[in-house]
């Protein structure tokens, strides 16, 4: 049983709350009866009395017993018979109780201790302390006090319950077994017991005693469908699939509206690698509700995945039967017609659903999409001007027509399309930016700054407007002036992540690269799941050389994009700077099984195989490929010389590295390797002038002063 602050039951709170309150107005330790009351309250289980009636009308009577006692001062004609109790006892209850609602836990522990100490006899109090234990997460304490509280009351409900939770907190899962099988001897209908009690013979793998008690807890009333697929869940992830068959059937047999269901039983199917069974459930949950869409999903995701068209064609023909109303299948069959090259249906399809949806742009936009895939640009053009004609706020067909004529550059047209929107307050800013990016792809840079500029006294708190003008601002090369407006565009939203990519990036290109680098850093803590942030961080920490720290953020940047193939590259390299070549081997390795073509990876692999001088036949094979597909990449033939290097060809060598200087004449790295070349020669004096030359450009290469004066 799981515990919680708020779990605690709310009568308990509120007699304690009361307590407060009549420590507040009355001296309540001179106050015989209520103190009786309290004490029999919190020492003797008065919870139970509770439980069978409501709630108003005992705390009424502990009011009344309160006032009766403290403020009344006449006699009662007969004296009332008082059980025995300890006061000092009582006294440390009711502070631990207030200590409690001062959440004050260890304080009220405090009290307790003294008062079991006084009164050893009261399971209330251990059960008291054992779920304040159990709140601090010290199961194993609560465990002792529970047990105690047992010996004195073996068949206290309450004390079962904490035990329970605590052997379940200290993962002794047989031990709560045992409880729980307790509980239920003395309650055999309660649920919350079954329900736990089921869940840990699921984890204990014992399923079949789990489907019995599972049926028993059905059997006691527990009829809501979500929780009992919950436990057929477990029976899965426990692989105990008969069971959760079993389970999910009896579901479906009285709730077959519910598709958690018929995703459940097809999921144990997949499991067991029946993709027919599977099948047949999505099937059986769209024949009973089409507006399944979980299993509709789920049964378009396996027939893609299989590239079954006919199959796909098949479901959404039938889906549309059922209900034509539904555009989203139409649409979506007529894209498996497309996919088919059923060209004449798709056409259909989406020409009907234009007929029948006019005011659904959707329908518009699969229309034109077709026709441009079939190169007839004017049928495109005549849809698109159909559905803005239709209804002027359809701007995905307003912008799509926009780059239509735009590819045919057709700028007036185009511009004109945003003509009409921009005296529209809706629009007015919107509009201006379309027309002002128009103008940059025309060409004409500086009347698109002109053109937005005065957006920035009028409409300066949009955010859009500082964006856009930082964006042209970089285009035109005028940097500092651009990560000005990147700064206004933060400070209007700096929650949007692709504002710190510009500015960083902006940074970047002005060589500010502490800048650059303190501007990722915040966004990767402000935008932890955003990979670029991550990947930029560790770029410019490599350019650091700070690849241990570089590494963290790769790592980062690719377990939330695995499939960034320039990622894991960037991580490669970074590998192979701290030697770590064994990581770098197994990223390289995945690349190219992947990517078996990629120019860079080519060339990233063959150049970490040969700083090692490993493998050099198969690093000169991957080289020439990289370089037969990018000829004039100087990082790639500056490759190619080096595992001519390596392999003793130094002419070989000479030749493709002076090739790569011609491209690249400022790259440290080529011209040190041109000089270790010049070295193997004999030409001493030249090697020395070119390790010079490569220590100007980049005095972090401190290996050039060894090579320069080796006596050093």
């Amino acid at each position: 049983m799981i515990i919680s602050k708020k779990s605690k039951t709310s009568h308990w709170n509120k007699l304690k709350k009361l307590l407060v309150l009549c420590l507040r107005d009355c001296r309540v330790f001179a106050c015989e009866s209520f103190k009786i009351v309290i004490y029999f309250d919190l020492t003797r289980g008065i919870e139970k009395l509770m439980k069978n009636f409501r709630y108003q009308y005992f705390y009424f009577i502990i009011v009344f017993a309160f006032l009766t006692g403290c403020s009344s001062s006449r006699k009662m004609a007969k004296p009332v018979s008082r059980p025995q109790y300890n006061s000092t006892a009582l006294n440390h209850i009711i502070d631990g109780a207030v200590m409690e609602l001062l959440e004050r836990p260890n304080d009220a522990l405090l009290h307790y201790h003294q008062a079991a100490e006084l009164d050893s006899t009261s399971p209330g109090i251990y059960i008291t302390m054992a779920e304040n234990y159990y709140l601090l997460e010290k199961p194993d304490v609560s465990i002792r006090l529970a047990q105690k509280a047992l010996r004195l009351d073996p068949g206290n409900l309450d004390a079962l319950y904490i035990l329970a939770a605590a052997y379940e907190a200290n993962k002794e899962f047989v031990q709560a077994m045992a409880v729980y099988e307790r509980i239920v001897e003395i309650l055999p209908n309660d649920i919350e017991s079954l329900f736990y009690l089921t869940s840990l013979q699921i984890i204990s793998n014992r399923p079949k005693e789990a489907l019995k008690t599972y049926k028993q807890m059905v059997k006691s009333g527990l009829d809501e469908p979500h929780y009992l697929v919950s436990v057929g869940n477990l029976f899965l992830r426990s692989e105990a699939y008969t069971e959760a068959e079993q389970v999910y059937l009896d579901i479906y047999e009285r709730h077959p509206d519910v598709e958690a269901v018929y995703l459940a039983l097809a999921a144990t199917s997949k499991m067991q690698k029946d993709k027919d069974t599977a099948i047949a459930w999505y099937e059986k949950a769209l024949a009973y509700n089409p507006a399944f869409d979980d299993a509709k999903a789920e049964l378009q995701q396996i027939y893609e995945n299989d590239k079954n068209w006919d199959a796909a064609i098949s479901l959404y023909e039938k889906l549309v039967a059922m209900d034509s109303s539904n555009l989203s299948d139409r649409l979506q069959l007529g894209q498996y017609y497309y996919r088919q090259k059923d060209f004449s249906r798709a056409h259909e399809v989406y020409e009907e659903a234009v007929g029948d949806n006019p005011f659904s742009e959707r329908a518009y936009l699969a229309l034109a999409a077709l026709y441009m895939t079939q190169a007839d640009t004017t049928a495109a053009i005549g849809t698109l001007k159909q559905a803005i004609e239709k209804k002027s706020s359809f701007y995905r067909a307003r912008r799509t027509l926009s780059e239509i004529y735009a590819a045919q550059k057709h700028w007036d047209e185009a511009i004109a399309l945003y003509e009409p929107l921009k005296d529209n307050d809706t629009t007015f800013v919107g509009a201006r930016i379309e027309i002002a990016y128009l103008l940059v792809d025309k060409g004409d840079t500086l009347q698109a700054i002109q053109n937005i500029e005065p957006l920035m006294e009028t409409h300066g708190d949009d955010w859009r407007v500082p964006t856009t003008l930082g964006r042209f601002s970089f285009i035109r090369d005028d940097l500092p002036t651009a990560v000005d407006y990147f700064d206004k565009a933060i400070q209007l939203r700096d929650d949007l992540p692709h504002l710190w990519v510009l500015r960083g990036i902006a940074h970047i290109q002005m060589d500010s690269l502490d800048q650059a680098l303190e501007n990722f850093e915040n966004a990767a803590v402000k935008f932890p799941k955003e990979p670029e942030i991550h990947y930029y961080v560790g770029t410019l920490l490599s350019r650091q050389k700070k690849y241990a720290k570089a590494i963290s953020y790769y790592l980062t940047a690719l377990e939330l994009d695995p499939q960034n193939d320039q990622v894991a590259l960037s991580l490669a390299g970074a590998y192979d700077e701290l030697k770590q070549y064994d990581h770098a081997e197994k990223l390289y390795t995945q690349l190219l099984k992947a990517n078996p073509d990629s120019p860079i990876i080519l060339n990233n692999y063959a150049y970490h195989l040969s700083v090692q001088a490993k493998e050099l036949e198969m690093a000169l094979e991957l080289s020439k490929r990289a370089v037969e597909a990018e000829p004039e990449n100087a990082p790639y033939l500056d490759t190619l010389g080096w595992i001519y290097y390596q392999m003793g060809d130094y002419q070989q060598a000479k030749y493709y590295i002076e090739k790569a200087l011609e491209k690249s004449p400022d790259t440290a790295e080529v011209i040190e390797h041109l000089g270790d070349v010049y070295e193997k020669l004999g030409d001493q004096a030249l090697a020395e002038e070119l390790w010079r030359k490569a220590y100007e450009l980049d005095d972090r290469r401190v290996k050039l002063l060894e090579k320069l004066d080796p006596e050093k």
